[in-house]
Parts: structure tokens; C-alpha cells; sequence
């Protein structure tokens, strides 16, 4: 596109109602520059935060579909060396939330698509909160959810860094696995629904693999459940792998989206900052991770989960995924004659990459590894109907090892 038709997708994108209202409270000033001539964003003072790229990448960026590491602000900040941020940290940070939206936004308006809501069957769902015992010996509160036949093995499914279990209904609530599992998942204390742990007092969540490995232990054995089926992604699917490894009895196996060998970077100080919004910069952290070939209705709520963690939770978790957790602690205690594993992961990721993955199956004899093409970083989220269609094969599968 010539630099007038760029311009005309700038002022389109920044009249996008989200955009506009980030635009109008940043107080920062924003400018595009493209092939060397600037675009105004966000008038200010003076140029905050200023965006160069050639025309090339503004044009790979703002395709119908771009090719992964084109298909946000962020990903392509990390990806695309030709890119080129000038911006004090903290100037760049609060103005990451409208640079993400308004990208897409851009996008939007030179291709437009159709933008069904997508609903979800929300009504299969079974509801409670359920006192667990706390490693400290005291007892706390988890909020969980269930879908599918009491009389069938559970298959829980945990969540992600920072999120909660409503990441999974799209996959809970399918009649489908209904029939063949009781599908449960609840929100990790401090998490979503859940209250914090007993004793807190405003201090820092901070999750490590022993507490997490706890954590599921205790919400086991208070539901009555010998053995489970696990299923989770990005640090479900991190925490996954040392439940197969550390509780091998207590697991029937495991469908594990997004695994990652190691995710360090993902840890920022800005996801608990007082000048900045810890909600929509967790957000737009992860919008980046999205694919663009999923549902916008489905990627808006994947951010929407995301902006209500509460302050803290999400660089809390990230203290285990991004620093402490390395699948080489795990890879040689699995035993998939006993417990069963399969991987999926989206080409569009780039915390927990196909590569990285792929490592993890080799590491692990009989591991069965799947790219998803077309996805990003939260499958059962952004696009759960299209994820079905390889997920319910390896839960038949699953189901087929479990004696009726």
C-alpha cells in the first residue's frame, strides 16, 4: 500500500471505540513511522513512543492473515529485526495495550471480516466452591466447575499463567467428551472465582512446581479422586508434565496444549506496576500470542479473562513458568506405558514454540506430538470448536486405556 492508504488505516484504526478511549488517556505521544515518514497516532508534547518499520512490515503485519511473527505489535517487536521501538520502558508499557488493539483494529479496516459472536454452551455447567486443605495444614477455597457424566472419569483441565478456568469451557461443555468424561476444572487460589490462600495478607502470590503439584493433590483427594486424566495449557501444560512425572499414580495421562521446553522473557516487571494498568497490559501481553485465524469474539475473551487478574497473580505464575520450570526435570520420569501423553501446539506461539514442544516429545518415548496450524498460544480459548477436532481423537484414545 502507498503512504495515503497507510494513513487512511491509521485514522481508522485509531477511531476503533477501544482504541479511541486508550488514545485519549494515555498522555503519551505516538507516532508510526513507515519507510521514514511519520504517522501521527497520538499527538503529544512530544513523540513518547515511535514505531519504525520499512513498508514491508507494516504491510506483513496488517495482511488478511499474517504469517506467525507478524500478527501482532508484539510478536513482531520480537520477531521482525527491521522493527524498531524507541520509547523509555515505562512509556512503551503503558502504551502496549492501545498498540495492540490498534494494529488489529488497522487490520480490521483494510480487511474486513465477519465477526460472529461466538457462544458457548454455558448452561452444561455444574458450579461450587470446595474446601481444600492448604500445605500449611489449614483449609481454603476453590472455586471449580464440571460438565459431562458424573459416572465417567474426570479429565481436569488447569489453566493457564495468570487465568482461571473459564479458558476451558469451550472444551468442558462439548456433549461430545460429555459422554466419555466428566471434564472438571477449578481456579488456583487467588485465581479467578477462588479467594487467596488462608493467612494472606496482601503479600505477593508467588507459585512454584511444589505448591502447584499440591494444590491439585489437595483438590483431589477433597473431591474423592484416586486418579485423573490431565489436560492444560502453557503452564497447565508445564505443571502437566510434573504431574506425570512426580504423581504418576495418581494420573491416567495427559493432552497437553502449548508445552514448553523452557519460556523464559515471559516474567515483566510492568504486569505489577503502579503506573501502569496490570489488567490491560496482561492483556495485550498475551493478545500478542493469539492467532489471527481464530474467531475475534474468542480472542476478545481470551484478553477479557486476562485484564481481571487480580494484581500480582500473573507475574506470581510466572515465577514458576518463566523462571523455575524446565522440562528436562520431568522428561525422564514419564512413562508412557503407564500414562499416556499427547502434545499440541499452535504455530502461532511463541512462548511455548512447535520447536519446543517437539523437544519435549523426543525427550519422552511414546510421546505423540501435533502442530496446530492456524493457532496461538491458547487453543481451547481462541478457537475451541476448530480445536476439538484433534482433541477428541487423542481423548478417545485416553479413554480407550481406562478400564470402563
Amino acid at each position: 500500500m502507498d503512504a495515503e492508504a497507510f494513513e487512511r488505516l491509521v485514522a481508522a484504526g485509531r477511531a476503533e471505540p477501544a482504541v479511541a478511549r486508550l488514545a485519549a488517556r494515555i498522555g503519551r505521544g505516538v507516532t508510526f513511522e513507515r519507510d521514514g515518514r511519520a504517522h501521527v497516532v497520538v499527538a503529544g508534547p512530544a513523540a513518547d513512543v515511535v514505531v519504525q518499520a520499512p513498508a514491508q512490515v507494516w504491510d506483513a503485519m496488517l495482511a488478511p492473515l499474517p504469517a506467525p511473527g507478524h500478527q501482532s505489535f508484539g510478536a513482531a517487536q520480537r520477531a521482525e529485526p527491521r522493527l524498531r521501538v524507541v520509547a523509555e520502558p515505562l512509556a512503551w508499557a503503558q502504551a502496549l495495550p492501545m498498540l495492540e488493539r490498534l494494529i488489529e483494529a488497522m487490520r480490521a479496516a483494510a480487511h474486513p471480516v465477519r465477526d460472529d459472536d461466538a457462544e458457548l454452551d454455558l448452561d452444561r455447567l455444574d458450579c461450587r466452591h470446595r474446601r481444600i486443605r492448604w500445605p500449611d495444614g489449614r483449609d481454603a477455597w476453590v472455586y471449580e466447575e464440571a460438565a459431562g457424566d458424573p459416572n465417567q472419569p474426570v479429565m481436569l483441565c488447569l489453566h493457564t499463567a495468570g487465568a482461571d478456568a473459564r479458558q476451558w469451557h469451550g472444551v468442558m461443555t462439548d456433549a461430545a467428551l460429555g459422554r466419555r468424561w466428566r471434564m472438571m476444572a477449578f481456579d488456583m487460589p487467588s485465581h479467578g472465582r477462588s479467594p487467596p490462600p488462608p493467612g494472606w495478607r496482601g503479600d505477593p502470590w508467588q507459585l512454584t512446581a511444589a505448591l502447584y503439584l499440591d494444590v491439585i493433590t489437595a483438590w483431589m483427594d477433597a473431591s474423592g479422586l484416586q486418579r485423573v486424566a490431565v489436560t492444560g495449557c502453557s503452564m497447565g501444560a508445564a505443571i502437566g508434565l510434573a504431574f506425570l512425572a512426580r504423581r504418576a499414580p495418581r494420573a491416567h495421562g495427559a493432552i497437553l496444549l502449548e508445552t514448553p521446553w523452557r519460556s523464559p522473557g515471559r516474567r515483566n516487571d510492568f504486569l505489577d506496576h503502579p503506573a501502569v494498568h496490570g489488567g490491560r497490559f496482561g492483556a495485550a501481553w498475551v493478545q500478542a500470542l493469539l492467532s489471527p485465524h481464530s474467531p475475534a469474539a474468542h480472542r476478545r475473551r481470551a484478553t477479557w479473562i486476562y485484564a481481571q487478574s487480580a494484581p500480582g497473580v500473573y507475574e506470581g505464575d510466572l515465577a514458576f513458568y518463566s523462571d523455575e520450570f524446565d522440562a528436562a526435570h520431568y522428561t525422564g520420569d514419564i512413562d508412557t506405558r503407564r500414562t499416556p501423553l499427547w502434545l499440541m501446539t499452535g504455530d502461532y506461539d511463541y512462548s511455548a514454540t512447535p520447536a519446543d514442544t517437539r523437544k519435549v516429545a523426543a525427550a519422552v518415548p511414546g510421546a505423540q506430538f501435533m502442530q496446530l496450524d492456524g493457532f496461538g498460544h491458547f487453543p481451547m480459548t481462541e478457537d475451541p470448536q476448530r480445536l476439538l477436532a484433534h482433541f477428541r481423537p487423542a481423548a478417545d484414545a485416553l479413554r480407550a486405556t481406562i478400564a470402563p
